[in-house]
């Protein structure tokens, strides 16, 4: 019987090393119009959040660069030209 439970752990195991090999990398940027500030938003705002963030909103520049700052304050370690360029993309892409 241990021998059993010791095949069907390993099965398990096999079966489940590709989706945590997956695990790292970020979700694609499907739907993400080229413009200034793209490449820093995919960057930074990826290690976190997923597309839909941005997608299912729509705020002016100062909304977003507000949404930016409360990441900062929260522990996000951002410039001023990382951020500046991250509310400029939202503001010119997702604004209402």
């Amino acid at each position: 019987m241990t021998m059993f439970r010791s095949l069907i752990l390993i099965a398990l195991l096999s079966a489940s090393l590709p989706a945590l090999a997956q695990r790292g990398k970020p979700p694609a940027a499907v739907g993400f119009p080229d413009a200034p500030g793209k490449e820093v938003l995919l960057d930074k705002c990826f290690q976190c959040h997923t597309p839909g963030m941005w997608m299912d909103q729509r705020q002016d520049r100062r909304a977003w660069e507000s949404a930016i700052f409360r990441m900062v304050g929260r522990g996000a370690l951002w410039s001023e030209e990382e951020i500046k360029a991250m509310a400029d993309y939202l503001g010119k892409v997702y604004s209402k």
